[in-house]
């Protein structure tokens, strides 16, 4: 009788906790979905073609500045992998790339002159997005600078993939972001318009890249370039380059830091217990000349993360050449990164 009144007590705690925690739950959804509203309530929509949409489309959102020169490579990728539709928010560029949109097809614009900081870096407005039209849909959300790779993915789509995380009851992938450069220094190594960032940035490290414990029972990672040459003399402040590019979103999910991490926190776990899933790699093509003028620009504007640091470096750095013999080597396929360990197939064969 006693053992039945301690399982009795057991169980009401387990129920008591987890009542606790689904309504804390609830309370953190509805303060996290207030914030994405008022940010939402700035954007603007200047080309609307959401009504091209369908059940299974896969869709692509971005947030971005001044970027119109890796537009047109960026929009052709990700066609080819399998992206359906875009939705872009223009964070009051003037670069002419408002014109440029309004010529392209399947392509949704929004125009916002608000703070880029106070958006939580354009994460909030592209939470506010995500729930309006990516509820229920498999959604890439990357930077413009930012390109997929993921396991197969010369011979399977997007859709595929989809297809099999939802076998795996997975609702979203992680990637290492990965950062490619030149052997050139930074300000000979030039990105025009149109331009395939793969063959003007080929190389990569191939390793030394540092993984830690993060909350969530996710995984934080850093190294590469950055890494080595702007933050050598403190690596734990180097760029975050673990990220959650693709994912099937529901209407109480939120991104926090520019894609690095999620609610709930579950989605930052990259393996389900007890298997290994699918994860992919993020190319990230920031380290072209442009990124001086950048920088100087975004230390006046103090737009980003930590008042612009990461920009600060860039800023004041001398020139420097990445590629490094030893630990640079030529990206050439996804085959590749997963005999280097920098992604895995998991049980996709």
């Amino acid at each position: 009788m006693l053992n039945k009144v301690k399982n009795v007590g057991s169980k009401m705690k387990v129920i008591g906790w987890r009542a606790k925690t689904a309504l804390r739950n609830r309370l953190l959804n509805l303060k996290l979905t207030a914030l994405d509203n008022k940010a939402g309530r700035s954007l603007k929509i200047i080309k609307n073609e959401t009504h091209k949409i369908k059940k299974n489309s896969i869709i692509l959102f971005c947030c971005l500045r001044n970027e119109k020169l890796r537009m047109p490579y960026f929009f052709d990728y990700y066609k080819k992998l399998g992206v359906d539709h875009f939705i872009i928010v223009d964070n009051d560029s003037n670069d002419g790339f408002i014109e440029y949109c309004n010529k392209l097809d399947n392509v949704t614009l929004y125009h916002t002159q608000s703070s880029y900081k106070n958006a939580k870096f354009g994460m909030l407005w592209l939470n506010f997005l995500l729930k309006k039209y990516g509820t229920n849909h498999w959604c890439v959300v990357v930077d413009p600078d930012e390109f997929l790779v993921y396991p197969h993915m010369q011979t399977r789509s997007l859709k595929a993939l989809a297809s099999f995380l939802e076998e795996e009851k997975r609702e979203c992938f992680h990637a290492i972001m990965i950062d490619a450069y030149s052997d050139k220094n930074l300000a000979a190594t030039t990105l025009n318009e149109g331009d395939n960032p793969f063959e003007v940035c080929p190389y990569f490290d191939k390793d030394g890249y540092i993984q830690t414990s993060s909350w969530g029972g996710g995984t934080w990672i850093r190294g590469g370039p950055r890494m080595r040459v702007y933050f050598s003399d403190k690596p734990s402040k180097s760029p975050a380059l673990n990220k959650i590019p693709f994912i099937k979103w529901r209407s109480d999910f939120h991104y926090n830091m520019s894609m690095h991490d999620a609610y709930p926190i579950y989605l930052n776990q990259a393996h389900t217990p007890g298997s290994v899933s699918p994860t992919g790699a993020l190319f990230h093509f920031k380290l072209v000349g442009s990124l001086i003028d950048k920088a100087n620009e975004e230390m006046k504007r103090k737009e980003h993360y930590a008042a612009g640091v990461e920009y600060e470096k860039y800023q004041f750095s001398e020139s420097p050449i990445f590629y490094t013999d030893g630990i640079s080597v030529t990206y050439k396929n996804d085959e590749q990164l997963i005999k280097l360990g920098l992604m895995t197939p998991g049980s996709w064969f």
